[in-house]
Parts: C-alpha cells; structure tokens; sequence
C-alpha cells in the first residue's frame, strides 16, 4: 500500500506532466494526496461503467487517459439530462488523475508505439518540443570540478540524443568575501577571496532539472553555490508529438490502409486522395493532429495518419503529394488504455495492483 502522493510522484516520473500544453488539464483531478492505495484502474476515459469497475475491484485510483475536466465546468451535479461520471466517481471516494498528452509527448508514448505496431521503424519524433531543455550553469573550484560533473551526469545532465555525459568547461576568476556566521570550503572570514573556479555547463531536460541541480549541490564543496538555469530554444531528442518512420517494404496506399483498418477495427478511413505510387515513409499523431500535417509534408512522409480531419483539412491536402487520412480520434487512440496500463504496471511492480478498464468509450456507433 502507497500513500496516494508517493503514487503520483511514480507516476510523474514516468510520465511529463510539466510538459503538456497549458491548455490541458492533467495531473490529479481530484482526491486526496493523504489516501492510502494499493490498487488502481487505468481507463481511457471517465464514464460511469469505469467508476462502478473500480468501486468493485476496491480501486480508490483511476488513471485515465483523456482528462474529465477538459473544459471548465461551472458545476459538479448529476441528472436523468447530464449525468457527470465526475460527480459518481468523487462521491464513490474515488480519486482521479488523468495523463492525456504527456503521454503523447514521450518518445514510447501513443505514438511510437502505434507507429510499431503500423510496422514502421526507424522512428523518429514529428514535431519535437522546443521548450523542454535548460541549460544549468555552475561554477565550481576547480579540485572538485570532476565530482559535480559526475554527479550531474548520474542524475540525468548532460544526455544529447545517443551521447551522454556531455558537458563544457572554462576557466576563470571568482571572488567573494565570507560574512560572519559563514564557514567557507576556500578562504577566512572578513577577507575577500580571489580564487581559480570553472565555469561548468550541461544541459538536461526541463524533467531533470530539480533532481539535477539536487545532485550538484550535494556534489558542490561551497555553502552558497552561484549556479544559473537557462531554458533554450533547442529542439528536444526526447520529448514531442507524432512520429515518423519507414516501412521495410514499399506498399500500395490501398494495401496498407486496408491494414490500418483491421489493426484499429474501423469500417472504413477518409483519405484525402490516393497516390499513384507506393507507400514508404508514413507519420501518425494520434488523436487530433490535422495542425501537424504540414510537418509531415516537411519531412517527406508520403502519408499522415491522425483524427479529427476537418474539410479544408482535406481540401488543402488533396493537392499535395502526401496523403492524409483520417483513422478517427478514438481510432487512433485504440491503444491508448493498454499502454498506460503497461507503463504504470512496470513502475510500480508489486507495490500497487494495477488494472486495466473493460467500460472504455470507443467512439460514436457508425450506423
């Protein structure tokens, strides 16, 4: 048995809560951080089925994984005319915490994981995140310059795609007078020091960075360490949505959408128009994606498969040497239960019993 809030930390570890856009609600959505658990259900939405599932299996978490608080809601009531699986769950001494797009951001998140099971390899992030890598700055006596380094990289700075341990260093002059109540690591009180310090830099991911700069400061000799945080522009090797990759073979545009369609269990997909020639390289953001088609374009996908196509959407595309089809949001999102259900059955092992919903919603009935 866990406390609930020793659950959530497992859970943001794996998961980039802090990552996802401002306009999604994620995290815990409601509960008690003070609750003990040592079951929960993980489903890929909230609805009252889910609820009932998890009060009889005596899980007191649910995890989902679209949000039931996507739009602000003016009240929690329930009705014969709008009943709220929110009111149900909060009632039945449930909490809730939901997970949507920081699982759509992790390199084998939603997306690499549907691009292998499209058969695609070589995988590599669509439209990587710009805003998830800081630059940690420190400046360290230099006896102890490799003891800080190693003790960064150990936490996670320092990693650049398929390099780890990266780092830079400088040397120059740091000054400082030590006050009264001070115990310096260089120096006396009363008198200024000039002293040989380097100048440290590694970048780490916005993930990273509190354990980071933890590690450095138990690392660091000084009592009152000069460190700086730079966020960066730079595009992330870890972190983003969609995903490309290539087939082993070449195939024809009908061939594999028809595969699409038994992979998802769709009746059928809307395609913007039907190449002429043959399918290699194929991009998915699962979900509601249609905003990243241009990125597909840019990076020569000769297909884009995602959800939630609009008109124009397809409208623009048909003119276009990429093909965009649209496999539905809950279609593209099949699996999304199931991978949840795997990543937190791996982080938690047997501290906490994890299941997995059968009262999941898969879209609308097609008639």
């Amino acid at each position: 048995m866990m406390k609930l809030i020793d659950v959530v930390k497992g859970i943001r570890e794996r998961l980039p809560i802090e990552l996802v856009s401002d306009q999604d609600n994620v995290g815990l959505i409601a509960g008690d951080y003070d609750d003990e658990c040592d079951a929960m259900m993980v489903a890929y939405e909230l609805n009252d089925g889910v609820v009932e599932e998890a009060t009889q299996a005596k899980s007191n978490l649910v995890v989902t994984y679209h949000t039931p608080l996507y739009r602000a809601a003016k009240s929690f009531t329930t009705s014969t005319t709008r009943p709220d699986s929110l009111f149900h769950a909060v009632r039945s001494g449930l909490n809730i915490f939901s997970v949507h797009t920081a699982l759509d951001v992790v390199r084998d998140g939603i997306n690499f994981d549907l691009s292998r099971r499209l058969g695609l390899t070589k995988l590599r992030t669509l439209a990587p995140l710009s805003n998830s890598i800081y630059k940690i700055v420190v400046f360290v006596p230099q006896d102890h310059l490799g003891i800080v380094r190693d003790a960064m990289a150990r936490s996670g700075a320092g990693r650049i795609g398929n390099y780890t341990e990266c780092s830079f260093s400088s040397e120059g002059e740091g000054t400082f007078l030590p006050g009264d109540g001070s115990s310096p690591y260089i120096g006396n009180q009363g008198k200024r020091e000039l002293t040989l310090e380097s100048r440290l830099e590694m970048v780490a991911e916005k993930t990273l960075v509190g354990a980071v700069v933890d590690s450095m400061l138990k690392a660091h000799p000084y009592e009152e360490v000069a460190y700086d945080l730079y966020p960066l522009s730079n595009a992330s090797v870890n972190y983003g949505f969609g995903a490309i990759g290539e087939l082993a073979e070449p195939v024809s545009a009908t061939e594999f959408l028809g595969m699409v369609k038994r992979l998802l269990g769709l009746v059928s997909i809307k395609v913007s128009h039907l190449s002429g020639g043959e399918i290699r390289n194929v991009a998915v953001c699962a979900g509601s994606g249609a905003s990243y088609y241009g990125q597909a374009v840019r990076e020569g996908a000769d297909l884009f498969i995602t959800g939630d196509v609009k008109h124009h959407d397809f409208r623009e595309a048909s003119v276009r040497r990429t093909m965009l089809a649209d496999a539905t949001h809950a279609g593209t999102e099949k699996f999304a239960g199931q991978l949840l259900h795997d990543i937190l059955k791996q982080a938690f092992e047997d501290r906490i019993v994890v299941n997995l919903s059968k009262h999941d919603y898969d879209g609308a009935v097609i008639v």
